[in-house]
């Protein structure tokens, strides 16, 4: 019969008892199975329903009466309670081990005292919980909520996602580590001062709290033009109002401060900004330009803790300061990663063009869709060639087969040619979509070639896109 110490509650030293003894009192609940128990030599105290002794005899052994107990049918006399059996002794010369650490009450401490400082320290530790979450959490989308709903272009780009993505995760670092060295290598053939000038711009940014992770999503917006003029869009007029949105954890600094900085250094001229009280709003604004010249002022706010807004126009931060969801309008509530959008009300002068182009990074594969639309009086000549709408999927499935080959053959990411030949094409009346699917493990091939790329490399990277497009759209250009 083997033995064990058990700390008994109620009792403030261990007793020696058997392990069918410590099951025997679990079952009759005299004794909680969390009791800790510990073998005699060994210093390891353990519940005694994980004491393998214990837990066999728990398995093996019914339910025994406590002693003391009237047979079934039999009451107890009022007020009494069964007798429990005295625990065994500690043998002669026999050293208790040490007890595990108990959550004793102080002596001469009210017990309602304990209660109230147990109470306190929860709060606490719940509190510091909370506000270590509130300063790293972020909630994709907020972007979306602070850009103006009359946009004729938008974009819209999740940092975070693209970052944690499993075809980018991988090789991020050493992609941030590439970026920085040919970073240096280009400054390396500028001036001393030049170079002084960008190592000041990062020690300011990481000074106020501003890493290489605070910026989780960004989001861009050109309103439409007021009056009815297509070509105002591509205006000076237009781009006065142009809203730009970006959404990260800055809690951890000032981000106005750090802007404010680091336009006076790009700027060579610490009065180029300033932070200002505008309603109640801080303002930080800064007039760039060269001496001489008509400085052109911009504006930047926190519309809310993780939301930054810039813009020209000062009227376009407080017009966009009341949050609304415009992500499905947008084009972006499917959890796309990046998203460009033209309005259908301001299509391209060009060509009457508008639709989206989207990418969207998951489980498994890398999407890229792109849906192209035409106005009925804008884009007349492009709405011929939809007349026979197989035709012209064939057609352009062939020019996907193409530029597989022509744009991939020979380029350092050659493992996304396979997604391009495959792509889909779907034909509407009034315009086309386009699908290529990129298996995760081809586009992190592609990434980590991109993390070790040189100058030269990252040029015939950047030609891809329009050597695909071109072969698709020969007529565009």
């Amino acid at each position: 019969m083997s033995q064990i110490y058990v700390m008994v509650p109620g009792s403030s030293d261990p007793q020696l008892l058997a392990a069918e003894e410590v099951a025997r009192r679990i079952k009759a609940g005299e004794l909680p199975d969390s009791a800790q128990v510990v073998k005699p030599g060994e210093s390891a105290w353990v519940a005694a329903k994980d004491f393998p002794a214990v837990a066999e005899a728990l398995a093996a052994e019914p339910p025994a009466a406590p002693v003391g107990t009237p047979p079934p049918g039999q009451a107890l006399p009022s007020g009494a309670m069964p007798s429990l059996p005295a625990a065994e002794p500690l043998p002669t010369g026999a050293v208790a081990p040490l007890a595990p650490p108990t959550a004793a009450r102080p002596a001469g401490l009210p017990k309602s005292a304990m209660i109230g400082i147990g109470a306190g320290a929860g709060l606490f530790v719940v509190l510091l919980v909370s506000w270590l979450v509130w300063r790293n959490v972020y909630s994709r989308g907020l972007v979306l909520e602070h850009i103006p709903e009359d946009c004729a272009v938008a974009g819209y780009v999740d940092v975070e996602g693209i970052a944690t993505s499993d075809p980018v995760k991988p090789a991020l670092e050493k992609f941030f580590k590439n970026a920085h060295d040919l970073a240096e290598d280009e400054v390396g053939n500028k001036s001393k001062k030049d170079k002084e000038r960008m190592q000041q711009v990062l020690d300011a940014l990481e000074k106020h709290g501003i890493g290489k992770t605070s910026v989780r999503e960004l989001a861009a917006c050109v309103p439409r033009a007021e009056e009815d003029d297509d070509k105002k869009f591509g205006s000076k007029e237009a781009f006065d109002k142009l809203v730009i949105v970006v959404g990260g954890t800055f809690r951890k600094g000032n981000v106005l401060e750090a802007m404010k900085e680091v336009g006076g250094i790009v700027m060579k001229n610490e009065e180029a900004c300033k932070i200002e009280d505008d309603d109640g709003l801080a303002l930080l604004k800064c007039s760039l330009g060269d001496k001489g010249s008509k400085k052109e002022p911009f504006y930047a706010a926190l519309v809310e803790s993780r939301v930054l807004v810039i813009s020209p126009d000062k009227r376009m931060l407080k017009k966009v300061r009341k949050n609304k969801d415009r992500a499905k309008e947008y084009g972006a509530d499917k959890g796309e990663h990046f998203v460009y959008y033209r309005s259908k009300d301001a299509p391209s002068w060009s060509d009457g063009s508008f639709g989206t182009f989207k990418l969207k990074a998951g489980s498994k594969d890398v999407v890229i869709t792109i849906e192209t639309h035409y106005d009925p009086d804008k884009g007349k000549k492009k709405l011929d060639q939809f007349k026979d709408a197989d035709e012209l999927a064939k057609k352009k499935e062939k020019a996907l087969r193409e530029a597989s080959e022509k744009c991939f053959e020979k380029s350092p990411i050659d493992s996304l040619g396979d997604g391009v030949e495959k792509g889909k094409v779907d034909v509407f009346d009034d315009g086309i979509k386009y699908e290529l699917k990129f298996t995760n493990k081809d586009v992190q091939k592609a990434f980590k070639v991109l993390a070790d790329a040189d100058k030269k490399d990252l040029g015939s990277i950047v030609e891809l896109p329009w050597c695909v497009w071109k072969t698709l759209e020969p007529y565009t250009f």
